[in-house]
């Protein structure tokens, strides 16, 4: 996989513009100071590792932000603490310029529901009920969480299978599909709940190489439509082209950030050098 220079200007040049208008807007979601350590190995001997430490990430309406770095750099926690799937140890994330998390805050079950609304999640494994069709398994979340009626929410499920690409397959069962068709699924059931901010940990990650681009062209069209996104990626000609900003991760911190001319084409940090320098040609 690789990508060119041409490709982080190309992306540079027309996606800059869009964001620098957009300086002074309150962040759709930030991160401030944020760390996160597991307890590894058998009762008594017990060791402490760290996974993130102080990392902060302030991401505007509107952007696509992909994080990349090496495996067990703590990309996939990093994402998963964005909507509290992982709690963080301290730090504070703010969603609209509003505390969700602090070492003195924590939300109700009831508000954490609509805080992960708000922030949707697109995971590396796809999660749908195998006894329920495509439609139904778009609609479950809008009826069990929202409280939309039935009509209603298979009304708005069909048209995200649509937005994807799947209107043929509404009433087929996960198992009739193949694996890009289920994320693509997993991407209409988290857009039905018309989130601010949608995560995606690696969506690709799971598929064989033939399918990756019907999922990347996806995320192309709701980058195209401003959707504020989120990826975590190894997909690097992809980060390059759709990216306003680009995270670097490693050991647990950001090493490197900033657009995708400078990560790509002009890194400063050494070790963003090497990883970046194994794709490029």
């Amino acid at each position: 996989m690789t990508f060119s220079r041409r490709q982080a200007r190309s992306a540079q040049a027309e996606t800059g513009p869009v964001i620098a208008e957009q300086a002074d807007s309150t962040p759709a979601l930030e991160l401030a100071g944020i760390e996160k350590s597991f307890s590894t190995g058998r009762a008594g001997a017990k060791q402490k590792v760290t996974v993130l430490e102080g990392v902060s990430l302030a991401v505007r309406p509107g952007e696509h932000v992909s994080i990349i770095g090496r495996s067990g750099s703590g990309k996939s926690t990093m994402i998963r603490c964005m909507n509290l799937l992982e709690v963080p140890d301290r730090g504070v994330i703010r969603a609209n310029g509003t505390t969700v998390y602090s070492d003195r805050i924590l939300l109700s079950s009831r508000e954490l529901v609509g805080f992960r609304r708000q922030v949707g999640m697109v995971f590396q494994q796809f999660n749908l009920f195998p006894h329920l069709t495509v439609v139904e398994n778009v609609a479950m979340p809008l009826i069990k969480g929202v409280g939309l009626g039935s009509s209603a929410a298979l009304e708005r499920a069909a048209g995200m299978l649509v937005k994807v690409g799947l209107s043929d397959k509404l009433r087929s069962y996960p198992r009739e599909l193949s694996g890009g068709q289920q994320q693509r699924v997993a991407i209409a059931r988290a857009l039905a709940l018309q989130p601010a901010v949608v995560l995606f940990d690696e969506p690709t990650s799971a598929l064989d190489p033939e399918l990756v681009g019907e999922v990347l062209a996806v995320l192309r069209e709701l980058a195209e439509e401003g959707m504020t996104m989120v990826i975590v990626t190894h997909e690097l000609a992809f980060a390059a082209e759709i990216s306003h900003r680009v995270v670097f991760l490693d050991g647990g911190k950001i090493a490197e950030e900033g657009p995708p001319e400078q990560i790509f084409t002009a890194p400063v940090n050494a070790r963003t050098q090497s990883f970046v320098s194994q794709f490029a040609r």
